[in-house]
């Protein structure tokens, strides 16, 4: 390869590699930060200010506040949700999203040595993964069909038919509803900033202490372990900081190769 053309592919995938391998490790902090820190228990929050993490079991606030999971007709305390289905452009198979989003309400996590408030706005969610696929011409089940008719964004696929003279087909295409929530009395980890309560919101076993996302601009929420919770985290960012590198050996590589040559 003429020097002059490798100096130029070198630059670019440095500079490329650069950036997707920056994105990736800015990506990476939070979990920096999880791994470097251990959870405090909740009656310790009291002393605490700035970012802090915490485990124990969800419990609801005493306004009660509660959200309705729209696949399992679940009420929880948070949940994401995303409606998917198949479709074709003539040369592959991918999943459509059609309808998503994401809910949550004011909750508390309890351990051994009290109870702190959880504001979750803003907050990323890292709950496990519940699928229903179904295949296309079957009905879905109940729950999934009242949300189907109570949504303009996604159609019923079981209703379609083919006459193809001896019998009727039914058909359309297969459609996922994939549903991450996190339940009353399910163990929680959260990692936040505390702030203090406001007068009134706290007494008793529940401490003066928010938990919320405030300077730092972290607000994680998860139904694992604090480690489960890290790797989750970590998946994505790790292909992007991959990525960066796997671009940015080779433009550096090729950047030596101009430098040698200019040299020689």
């Amino acid at each position: 390869m003429d020097p002059t053309t490798a100096a130029g592919y070198g630059i670019v995938l440095t500079l490329v590699g650069g950036i997707v391998l920056g994105y990736g490790m800015r990506e990476l902090r939070p979990v920096y930060h999880i791994l470097t820190n251990d959870p405090i228990p909740v009656k310790d929050l009291v002393y605490h200010d700035g970012p802090a993490e915490v485990e124990g079991t969800t419990a609801p606030t005493e306004e009660e506040k509660r959200v309705t999971a729209p696949f399992s007709d679940v009420d929880c305390l948070a949940c994401e949700y995303k409606a998917q289905e198949l479709r074709s452009n003539g040369k592959s198979n991918y999943w459509k999203t059609l309808d998503e989003g994401a809910t949550a309400a004011p909750f508390l996590v309890e351990d051994r040595t009290g109870s702190v408030r959880v504001d979750p706005a803003g907050a990323t969610l890292k709950f496990a993964q519940q699928e229903v696929k179904v295949p296309g011409g079957e009905e879905p089940p109940e729950t999934i069909a009242q949300y189907i008719r109570q949504t303009d964004e996604v159609e019923p696929q079981h209703d379609e038919t083919v006459d193809i003279v001896v019998t009727e087909l039914n058909v359309g295409n297969d459609q996922r509803f994939i549903e991450r929530r996190l339940d009353i009395n399910e163990s929680v980890y959260v990692y936040g900033d505390v702030e203090r309560a406001p007068p009134g919101e706290w007494g008793a076993t529940l401490v003066d202490a928010i938990l919320t996302r405030g300077p730092s601009d972290i607000l994680i929420i998860s139904d694992t372990s604090e480690r489960g919770t890290a790797w989750r985290l970590a998946k994505g960012p790790l292909v992007w900081a991959v990525g960066g590198l796997a671009m940015v050996g080779p433009g550096i590589g090729l950047l030596g190769y101009w430098l040698l040559a200019s040299l020689a």
